[in-house]
């Protein structure tokens, strides 16, 4: 049997070593396709060494354990901090990489509770697949060139690259991010720019993004305050000469003078929540109350659960966590045990009456709001709030209630994951619940950036280098510039901090597309009494990832993973974590076993 995997980021390798791991025979081989050498496009050595991981090293792995639920054969090994003291000195130092001093120094300086740049998780993925070379050496091959056609051709899959074709009998997409089609608005921008010798630079990787045309001390427009941003704040300051320090607890921003003046903002206002300073060991999660492994099974056999009865349970979880977290805090002469019974029967106004010494700690699902102080001028209030952003962060993610209980929802996502698995949500639950409320909150406030980002942004503030703007954010073309209104301001440099929108309709991935115009793939749809929800993502059968094609039939030997998946499963740009059971890890070693059963 010949295995074809598109894409050698970390899906595409984690599919790789889960086959070669449980397979059993010897006729099986696979052929691994990625342009853009091992670890793809998003994870390549050469990116500036600015760009920085968004999760901490500890916490980061390839490898599975013994909390593998799914059956298959557990292949341990390192995290990424255990690599770099342990591996990567040695390994390195038989590589031909650029920059190998500065990659030897990272490892050696690395802390455990410290993110790493995402050219060093690179080389670790390199290394990764170093080893499944040297123990498997003749069951695959890579072949570093683009698939630009993906046909069928009875029961089989014919791939083309520009140099060859090659006849796969079993497919897995795990092709990453890719660009896309403009919007009309980025269509209109871009042909503006173009007009009038502006720099508009669209949704992108800002590791793509070449930023040497703007010159220092011109004003920039960036719109958008998520992880790309945070990406800017690096290559603008840092990697132009400029520096940070410590000054008294706090950081300071020492300019360059090669630094443009940033104006940014969003339709929001205000950025990503940091990350808590970890106080967690590797493998230790916060534990629900409410939504128990027993529990969970129980709605599963009665098949009594609604997508709104689970948010509803999780949010009265996370309520207990946080109030428990706040009476440990505070000292407050709470019993926990006896709060929490009185709590998960009453109503807030009945348990307030019996502890009235937590009025003034209420928790509030409209957060941005409840943290913010309205009464303040913008930039006086978005100041604070970054400032207690990052003194809540400091407080750590076991001790502070707000961030731990932030931390606890992350922990808790293979939760989601499993009801999603069960297919309770409707149509409605799904894009109102699920989508439009919860991967908001989600997104905003438990995967944004490390903190010393966030103290970056405050520090860059400070020294007048950025500008938060108030919301909406609104910049058009007219005059022959860029205007942000009603600001005023007027600049020949707009960026859009985000990445494209995954969506099947739009991709400008030529297998996705081929696949796509033949019928084979099409976007995710679900129909019912309730109404209708309808995404960019490829559509697939959530239990095993196997595709569904236009006409609705199961493609038995077509799989998708990962990021083209977002919109039917979700926070597929998710790394894997070690010890905890990680819902991807499971997902591939299920494709994996029922690919290599096919065979037997």
């Amino acid at each position: 049997m010949r295995i074809g995997i598109i894409g050698a980021g970390p899906r595409g390798l984690s599919m790789l070593e889960r086959l070669l791991y449980n397979q059993q025979q010897e006729d099986i081989e696979i052929l691994l396709f990625d342009p853009s050498g091992i670890g793809g496009k998003v994870w390549r050595v050469d990116q500036p060494k600015e760009l920085l991981m968004n999760s901490l090293a500890s916490q980061v792995t390839m490898f599975t354990d013994e909390t593998l639920s799914s059956g298959g054969v557990v292949a341990h090994g390192v995290n990424l901090y255990q690599w770099a003291k342990e591996f990567a000195p040695s390994y390195l130092s038989q590589t031909t990489i650029k920059e190998k001093e500065a990659f030897l120094c990272e490892a050696a300086n690395l802390l455990e509770n410290q993110p790493t740049s995402r050219r060093f998780f690179g080389v670790y993925l390199q290394w990764f697949y170093a080893r499944l070379q040297e123990r498997f050496f003749d069951r695959f091959d890579y072949i570093q060139e683009l698939v630009i056609e993906a046909t069928k051709k009875e029961k089989q899959f014919i791939l083309r690259t520009k140099e060859e074709a090659y006849v796969v009998d079993q497919l897995i997409l795990a092709t990453g991010h890719w660009e896309h089609e403009q919007t009309s608005e980025e269509s209109q921008l871009s042909k503006y720019a173009a007009e009038h010798h502006l720099f508009y630079q669209g949704p992108a990787n800002p590791a793509d993004v070449d930023l040497s045309m703007i010159p220092a001390q011109e004003p920039v427009f960036i719109r958008g305050l998520g992880l790309c941003f945070f990406d800017y704040i690096g290559l603008l300051t840092q990697q132009r000469g400029g520096r940070f320090e410590e000054l008294e607890g706090r950081l300071v921003y020492r300019p360059s003078g090669e630094e443009p003046v940033v104006y940014c903002g969003s339709r929001r206002g205000l950025p990503y929540y940091p990350h808590g300073r970890n106080q967690k060991k590797v493998g230790e999660v916060a534990q629900p109350v409410i939504l128990t492994q027993e529990r969970l099974n129980m709605y599963y056999r009665t098949k009594k659960l609604t997508g709104e009865d689970f948010f509803t349970d999780l949010k009265k979880d996370l309520e207990l966590f946080y109030y428990k977290k706040v009476i440990e805090e505070h000292g407050l002469s709470i019993a926990l045990s006896e709060f929490q019974e009185v709590f998960l029967g009453a109503t807030e106004k009945e348990w307030l009456r019996k502890y009235p010494e937590l009025s003034s700690h209420l928790w509030s699902w409209d957060l941005l709001d409840h943290l913010t102080d309205h009464t303040l001028p913008y930039q006086q209030m978005s100041r604070r709030y970054i400032e207690d952003q990052i003194n809540e962060a400091l407080k750590g993610n076991v001790s502070g209630p707000l961030i731990a209980t932030l931390d606890a929802l992350k922990d808790w996502r293979n939760i989601v994951h499993q009801v999603m698995l069960w297919e309770v949500f409707s149509a409605k639950e799904y894009k109102e619940i699920l989508w439009q409320w919860f991967n908001t909150f989600d997104a905003f406030f438990t995967i944004g950036p490390p903190l010393r980002r966030t103290q970056e942004l405050a520090a860059l503030i400070d020294a007048g280098i950025f500008h938060l703007v108030e919301p909406p954010f609104t910049v058009v073309g007219k005059d022959k510039r860029f205007h942000l209104e009603p600001e005023g301001l007027t600049s020949s440099y707009l960026i859009e901090a985000r990445l494209p929108k995954n969506d099947l309709r739009t991709t400008r991935n030529p297998a996705l597309i081929s696949l796509r115009d033949a019928q084979i793939l099409q976007p995710f749809q679900l129909h019912d009494p309730s109404g209708d929800f309808v995404s960019g993502a490829v559509a697939i059968e959530r239990e095993n990832s196997r595709v569904i094609d236009a006409h609705g039939e199961v493609q038995n030997n077509l799989y998708c993973i990962g990021i083209p998946t977002e919109g039917v499963e979700w926070l597929t740009a998710s790394v894997p974590r070690p010890h905890v059971d990680f819902w991807n890890l499971r997902q591939i070693d299920r494709i994996a076993q029922l690919i290599l059963a096919e065979e037997s």
